[in-house]
């Protein structure tokens, strides 16, 4: 049987959507779009998007969704997994050699506007956390990740300090204030030049922590 040609919105090349189960190359990549469709869609709208508004952003059926995500959340929780990773790779690209003005320039990256991707989803699956055990251990996990990529970088900043329990604490209060301008910035709504000010006065008054 062959595909039939789906057109998605947006004037993108339509997309193959095959008569039955779909082959490996081809769930992979309905995956790929589906996880691109949902940040979008999760950041502009939060839950009240559908598995099958998403599913037809992309131009295939609701079923090719469902067959690898059971809900929302788990696509979400999916998504954020993903998204953990690919930012952690950019935000880690081209830092300056010397430790603490790489942590610098990591903290700043962790603080610029996103459109408020970053605080719109973590928002979401903190409130779903409440309510669904296995979100919540999921939540706990996801969140202990990103505290451990920033800890490698204040670990090494700080290597001064002596003592590797004390590195742990800088990192906390650290990620702490970064997670503080970034929240600022999404729900205040400050401008790129207002957030940068707010970071560089708070880093100013944390940066003696690393002498």
């Amino acid at each position: 049987m062959g595909d039939i040609l789906v057109s998605p919105p947006g004037g993108r090349d339509p997309v193959p959507r095959s008569r039955g189960r779909p082959s490996v190359e081809r769930a992979a990549e309905i995956g790929h779009l589906v996880v691109e469709a949902a940040i979008i869609a999760f950041v502009e709208q939060g839950l009240d998007i559908s598995i099958d508004q998403i599913a037809q952003s992309i131009g295939v059926s609701k079923q090719a969704v469902y067959r690898r995500w059971s809900s929302k959340i788990m696509l979400l929780m999916d998504v954020m997994d993903r998204v953990m990773e690919t930012v952690h790779f950019r935000l880690a690209d081209g830092l300056p050699q010397h430790p603490v003005l790489a942590l610098k320039e990591l903290s700043w990256r962790m603080c610029r506007p996103d459109g408020g991707v970053r605080e719109r989803s973590v928002t979401i699956l903190m409130s779903e956390a409440l309510n669904d055990k296995s979100m919540h251990q999921w939540f706990a996990l996801w969140r202990k990740a990103h505290f451990d990529f920033y800890r490698a970088f204040v670990l090494t900043a700080a290597r001064s300090v002596g003592r590797e329990e004390q590195a742990m604490v800088i990192a906390r209060i650290l990620l702490d204030m970064v997670e503080g301008v970034s929240r600022a910035t999404y729900w205040e709504n400050l401008s790129d030049a207002d957030c940068a000010a707010l970071f560089s006065q708070k880093w100013d008054r944390m940066a003696p922590m690393l002498r």
